[in-house]
């Protein structure tokens, strides 16, 4: 029996605990409301420096998108499959250096001949390595004549980083005037669609579908997708994809353990903040749905800012911090999640990369499709964590896990579940058929002999256990409207009271690490860390022994 919701696991002795806990009347320094990763990340930093950090989660575990979850003799990760910015001096690196969980917290980097493969319509198949001439040389020999063309591309690509990598934390009116002519690439492209800018370079169907073969990462067909959130992605990945060498419920663990190993440091599992308190422009409260009531100088909100929003009451925003409230949510995915017995995928081409399988050239299209119900033509995710690490851990030791991913329309999937569940479950179970259908036609014959475990998740299951509204994956739709000056940032109409999460800084773990960090940084004045400090491109490379 399915299990519709993410709250009531706790035990009746973890829910006494808590009680007691809260009769106690503890004081903090600071109420986080959510543990996902920016949150997790800015509750981390506070707590080592000393402040007593109290958060509040509405699932019964921490992580957001990053939580793993068991089932039967397997642990998946709910939606996260590999991560960037991981190596010596880069961000995530840096971030964990703080913490002291550098040398705890490993990482393995992704085959560096392929850390994806693109399986193509027409059945070739090309890896996306590290390096950009690389990658140019292996289109180019599958697709003779578009390698100059694809230099061209990623020729971009590199000055909208260089330059990205320059920008202030701010841009006044005289910086614009003072220093304009240092950010040409990005004044000329920031308010591009990926398809814009592949159809500036005249790249063939053929080229622009191994380059955005991998649309699932961002949930947006390249046609809405802005250039400059798919910069921050692949060149991200360019400079090194990694998977946690104790995979990610490990990462979540030992994050959280460093905020409750904290002296005054606590957090607080099945309580859904319901309501708000507060005077003029400070925020006083919070109150959960069994009637707890938490304050502190500091509260910061990790929850949905829209949703968070209409809880605390529109009218109470100027119309000035509505506007950027008022964004479209990003697009969702089904995903299915497979435990194998008695089969090595090594033996199938699968190893340490993921695997992006396409039905047909034009991704828009295919997007479209999908989003109107028609998946006789998906593109599929495949994801083989188990062969990312030598380390154990998610599956039995004869074992692994697949998992399989596309899109979905959210509005369908919740019309369905909630008019009829039986035609709900059916529809479900279509998706998943057909998504294993093509692993058996492409990939791995017979692979359903082999399945010990299966499990789908809809668009509503996001939004049911990962709290989520519609589904979403990043927040904002990743549309160049959603991405330039008017993106919402942290500050609200109180002064004691931010918002920390992927709608207020950037999606991924890459992203949401760094809004914790930065908010962490601009609250308490301790800038440990400025994005122009991190190793460039090439000296990434260098230092993962890759000669390119």
């Amino acid at each position: 029996m399915e299990r519709p919701h993410s709250t009531g696991a706790l035990s009746a002795e973890q829910r006494q605990a808590q009680q007691r806990l809260y009769d106690s009347h503890p004081d903090y320094d600071v109420v986080v409301i959510g543990t996902g990763m920016a949150a997790i990340s800015l509750a981390a930093l506070l707590a080592q420096a000393g402040r007593r950090v109290c958060m509040l989660e509405a699932h019964d575990i921490a992580g957001g998108y990053v939580h793993s979850f068991r089932m039967g003799q397997y642990h998946f990760c709910a939606q996260i499959h590999y991560i960037w910015g991981c190596g010596r001096g880069d961000k995530v690196w840096r971030f964990l250096e703080r913490l002291g969980l550098h040398e705890d917290i490993r990482f393995e980097l992704l085959d560096p001949n392929g850390y994806d493969h693109v399986i193509l319509p027409d059945r070739k198949r090309v890896a996306i390595p590290y390096g950009y001439s690389r990658l140019a040389a292996n289109i180019e020999a599958a697709y003779p004549g578009q390698g100059e063309k694809v230099l061209a591309f990623t020729s971009i690509l590199d000055r909208l980083s260089q330059e990205v990598q320059r920008l202030p934390p701010s841009i006044g009116p005289w910086q614009v005037l003072t220093q304009g002519w240092r950010f040409l690439t990005l004044a000329r492209y920031h308010n591009k669609t990926l398809q814009q800018v592949f159809d500036e370079c005249q790249l063939s169907p053929q080229a622009q579908a191994v380059l955005i073969a991998n649309s699932g990462n961002f949930m947006c067909p390249p046609d809405q997708l802005s250039i400059l959130a798919y910069n921050g992605l692949f060149s991200g990945y360019n400079r090194g994809a990694y998977y946690p060498r104790k995979h990610f419920k490990y990462l979540i663990d030992r994050l959280v353990q460093s905020i409750t190993d904290r002296p005054g440091c606590h957090i607080y599992y099945e309580e859904e903040v319901t309501g708000f308190e507060f005077s003029g422009d400070r925020m006083k409260s919070v109150r959960t749905q069994d009637g707890k009531v938490f304050s502190a100088p500091l509260i910061v909100c990790n929850a949905d800012p829209q949703k968070t929003a209409g809880i605390i009451g529109w009218e109470h925003f100027p119309r000035r911090a509505q506007r950027p409230l008022r964004y479209e949510y990003s697009r969702t995915a089904v995903t299915v999640y497979l435990g194998l017995r008695g089969i090595d995928l090594r033996d199938y081409g699968f190893g340490s990369h993921n695997t992006w399988h396409l039905e047909q050239w034009d991704l828009n299209q295919t997007w479209d499709q999908e989003l109107h119900q028609n998946w006789t033509a998906p593109w599929a995710f495949l994801a083989t964590p188990t062969l990312h690490t030598p380390e154990a851990g998610t599956s039995p030791s004869d074992g692994q896990i697949l998992e399989l991913a596309t899109t979905a329309n959210y509005d369908y999937f919740r019309s369905l579940k909630e008019s009829n569940r039986a035609a709900y479950v059916a529809q479900k179970k279509a998706v998943r058929d057909r998504l294993i259908e093509i692993v058996e036609q492409y990939h791995v014959p017979d692979l359903r002999k082999y399945l010990s475990l299966r499990v789908t998740g809809s668009p509503t299951t996001n939004e049911d256990f990962c709290w989520a509204p519609r589904g979403h994956a990043y927040g904002q739709h990743l549309t160049p409207e959603n991405m330039g000056a008017g993106r919402l940032r942290s500050t609200t109409p109180w002064k004691n009271f931010f918002w920390c999460n992927a709608a207020s800084g950037y999606p991924g773990v890459n992203g949401t690490i760094g809004t914790g960090m930065q908010l962490y940084m601009d609250l308490t004045g301790d800038h440990f860390f400025e994005a122009g400090d991190v190793p460039d491109t090439q000296t990434m490379h260098r230092q993962l022994g890759l000669n390119l």
